[in-house]
């Protein structure tokens, strides 16, 4: 079993497998997510955990990052790469996959921003 130097640990990232984001491709998503983060080299300074359902199937695949307690939904396989690109490496937020960050008075769902853009 490995042991990883959590010494140098910026960012975590708990990335849902759970039964509804696994039917909606958590399972590839964690694999290219941990495939893209090898490949940007920054296994050392991002640390990655599968976890089960974290409550919020219906904007899954979910990705949580700490310690800034942002929560990413809908991050499939198709945009894991921009994932990793916005949010790790250029760290402009990736807004557009943003759900809730700790603190915030709201949860930015499709359906919410709907009704309030109408």
């Amino acid at each position: 079993m490995a042991i990883k130097n959590i010494v140098e640990v910026e960012v975590h990232l708990f990335m849902c497998n759970g039964g509804t984001c696994c039917q909606k491709g958590a399972e590839e998503s964690t694999r290219k997510i941990r495939e893209y983060i090898a490949d940007e080299g920054l296994d050392k300074v991002v640390h990655t955990s599968k976890t089960y359902c974290n409550g919020r199937c219906d904007d899954g695949p979910v990705v949580i990052a700490m310690p800034e307690g942002k929560w990413f939904k809908n991050v499939t396989p198709e945009n894991a790469k921009r994932f990793v690109k916005e949010y790790l490496v250029v760290k402009n937020g990736c807004e557009k996959l943003s759900l809730f960050t700790y603190g915030d008075d709201f949860i930015k769902v499709d359906e919410v921003l709907e009704i309030v853009n109408k």
